[in-house]
């Protein structure tokens, strides 16, 4: 079986990354694993430890290609480039940040009649301070899923440990050209991909929970005064663009909704102005920036 997966790096050197460190030690019988690993920046990766990792994934017979971009690319428009140009069975997303565990790759080859294979996530800080399951969810409550198969649209997770069989990405593309929606960067990416299966089939394309992954996820839902300023401008973005899409709410209405907020003084001037900026573009700002294509590897 040829399975693909794409790490992104950001603000992270190879050596950093639990993602790439918890891969060495899966279960890659029978498989062709290939790994991309892309560095989204902000720093260059430098030539040693790119010849480092390539050389210890010589020894696993895992093939390696490294690519890299500074300029923080939207990762919708990352994993679309790859998904339409990759030769694959199962295409995997992984974060830079998730801890694998041994059977990840195995619970794709024993579960290859499935086209949507999510892993149970479990981070500290989301929904409890321990380590507890976070992900996948329902998507109409929001809570945690509790058998092994579902329907296309019926679930929500992270990007992180999402596989997906070549054949749902060409129906995907067949029915709505890009994967992932480009007008998204970072937060909302996997959401809005979620909610965009309900136009495949429910007879022909099947969904599967299996395995786990221990992820940091980026915030703390337990302290919300924890989370960054960026991290809270992210996630208003996501905000927006979720209720232009998916809430179908016209621009007026979410304009009064961010002049509410802005009155409350829930937002500063400057974080008003951006997501304002992003409301009239109905895209996150980085999506318009183009992707400038470097193999390192």
């Amino acid at each position: 079986m040829n399975i693909t997966a794409i790490i992104i790096l950001y603000n992270s050197n190879i050596e950093n990354s639990g993602t790439i460190q918890s891969l060495l030690t899966t279960n890659i019988k029978d498989i062709n694993l290939k790994i991309i690993i892309w560095n989204n920046g902000p720093q260059h990766l430098t030539d040693q430890e790119c010849q480092k990792i390539k050389n210890i994934f010589k020894l696993k017979k895992i093939e390696l290609s490294i690519y890299e971009d500074i300029n923080n690319i939207a990762l919708s428009k990352i994993y679309n480039l790859f998904l339409n140009s990759e030769h694959y069975d199962f295409f995997s997303l992984l974060d830079q940040d998730s801890q694998l565990n041994e059977d990840f790759f195995q619970n794709i080859v024993n579960n290859n009649n499935y086209d949507v294979i999510v892993p149970s996530i479990y981070s500290s800080g989301w929904r409890t301070k321990e380590n507890s399951l976070c992900f996948p969810v329902y998507h109409k409550n929001h809570e945690i899923l509790d058998k092994k198969t579902f329907l296309m649209g019926e679930i929500e997770s992270i990007a992180s440990g999402l596989t997906l069989s070549h054949r749902l990405i060409t129906s995907l593309v067949n029915i709505k050209k890009e994967i992932f929606n480009e007008r998204y960067a970072l937060y909302g990416i996997d959401t809005d991909f979620f909610i965009n299966l309900k136009s495949l089939n429910d007879k022909i394309y099947k969904g599967i929970c299996v395995g786990k992954i221990n992820h940091s996820l980026d915030f703390n839902l337990q302290d919300r005064k924890k989370i960054s300023p960026s991290r809270k401008l992210e996630m208003e973005y996501s905000k927006v663009l979720n209720k232009l899409f998916h809430d179908k709410k016209n621009r007026l209405n979410v304009f009064f909704y961010l002049l509410r907020k802005f009155f409350k003084k829930e937002y500063s001037s400057s974080t008003f102005l951006k997501l304002l900026k992003c409301l009239i573009r109905k895209q996150h700002p980085r999506a318009c920036i183009s992707i400038k294509l470097k193999q390192l590897l």
